[in-house]
């Protein structure tokens, strides 16, 4: 569970760690789904696998976009196996997380700006390697506005 008073550092060592796990390696696009979750989880204050959550995760549904998505289900335990997480074709990237017992709402999306960087660093790097994971690390340290825009609804 994600608790208030565990610190932002071993949260997300042990929530990369277990995104890395079911993913098979840890890449940027995993970072950023890890990131996005946790944003859904703190706007909504929702704890993870709050079973009124759903997420809507609008990305190119191809490697490495879609890596996004196994970032999102680690962190909040929405999956598309218990209909909790929905995916839909977009060319931006951008997640709605919502409460069903409530209205509260919050979109979060992507800075087109940095996914374009991380294309273009990752281009003919090995997802496995070094590369990708230095890459991943830099997006858990960067300050999230410079990430994302979070809209409240």
């Amino acid at each position: 569970m994600i608790e208030p008073k565990i610190s932002q550092n071993q949260g997300i060592n042990a929530l990369l760690k277990a995104t890395t796990d079911l993913h098979g390696h840890l890449g940027p696009f995993l970072a950023i789904g890890v990131r996005l979750g946790l944003i859904g989880l703190r706007e909504l204050k929702a704890k993870q696998g709050d079973t009124q959550m759903h997420v809507t995760v609008k990305l190119k549904y191809a490697v490495p976009f879609s890596c996004i998505l196994d970032g999102i289900q680690t962190t909040t335990k929405c999956t598309v196996g218990n209909q909790r997480l929905t995916w839909r074709e977009s060319k931006e990237i951008e997640a709605l997380f919502q409460l069903k017992n409530s209205r509260r709402q919050v979109e979060v999306k992507m800075n087109p700006a940095v996914i374009q960087e991380l294309i273009r660093k990752l281009e003919g790097k090995s997802p496995f390697g070094e590369e990708a994971r230095r890459l991943a690390l830099d997006i858990v340290s960067r300050p999230e506005n410079e990430l994302f825009s979070v809209k409240r609804k």
